[in-house]
Formats: C-alpha cells, structure tokens, sequence
C-alpha cells in the first residue's frame, strides 16, 4: 500500500509539473512588445486580468477586464480575438481586417458586428454577432471561401 502512495504522488507531482509548465502566468511586461502594444492601442481602456504563456501556438493568451481572449503567436502578432459575443470595436475591425473583407461585411451584413476573429496562414475566420451565429471565411486577401482550410 506505501507503494501505491508513493507511486501515485510521484506520478500525480509529474502531471501538475507538466500542467504548469505549459501555462505559466505572466505579466503585461512579459508579452512580446508587439503584442503590447496592440492591447494599448486598442483596448487602452481595459486591464489585463489574466495573461499565460503556452508551449504550443498561440503563445500567449490573454484576457482582458472586459471578458475579451485574444491569443498571440509567439512573435506578438494577434492570432485569434473573442469578444464572448459581444460586437468588437470599430476602430479593431478597421485595423486588423483587410479591406477587402471589411468591404464585404459592410455590403453583406451590414447590421450585424463581428464578435470574433482568427486569423492563420488559411486566411480569416469571422464569427458575426448574429441570431443563429454566423460564420465566415476568407482567403489571407479577403475572397470568400466556403470552409476554414486551418493548417
């Protein structure tokens, strides 16, 4: 039986290491300085509640006062943002989509904001604040796709 304990404490300290060492709490300081200053240029209202930095891609992921995750890669460039299905900023969807797509949502949807966007080497995938939700996807330009060809 003083086996199985010990056995079992041994194995059960290797698997909160392991946990741990693939989310580590950082600090705002700790973000790459591009992802720095994307937070402050827009959400500069809003604190940082909660920040990790993560083994895989994304790399860091952060969560704003407001609810709002947005993921980072490792160089700082911005991965994915989720508003929780809020509508985001203006200001955010003028500065992060390409015109293209941002042309396409003015025509196509025009009443409904976006509340979530991923971006990777397949192109966009925007999530609109809508009843049901509706999803789309982009090419890394801006053409319409009919499915997320995620790598």
């Amino acid at each position: 039986m003083k086996k199985l304990i010990i056995l079992s404490t041994i194995l059960l300290t290797g698997i909160v290491y392991v946990a741990c060492s693939k989310h580590d709490a950082i600090y705002f300081a700790d973000l790459p300085a591009e992802a720095q200053a994307f937070l402050l240029k827009y959400f500069p209202d809003n604190l940082v509640a909660k920040a990790e930095q993560h083994d895989e891609e994304p790399r860091y992921e952060v969560i704003l006062d407001n609810g709002y995750e947005i993921d980072f890669y490792g160089d700082g460039r911005w991965q994915e943002i989720d508003s929780r299905h809020a509508i985001l900023p203006a200001e955010l969807i003028q500065g992060v989509l390409p015109e293209k797509i941002r042309n396409f949502l003015e025509q196509e949807y025009p009443l409904a904001g976006v509340s979530a966007i991923e971006r990777s080497a397949a192109g966009y995938n925007i999530e609109l604040a809508a009843t049901p939700s509706i999803e789309l996807y982009f090419d890394p330009v801006g053409n319409v796709m009919t499915d997320w060809g995620d790598d």
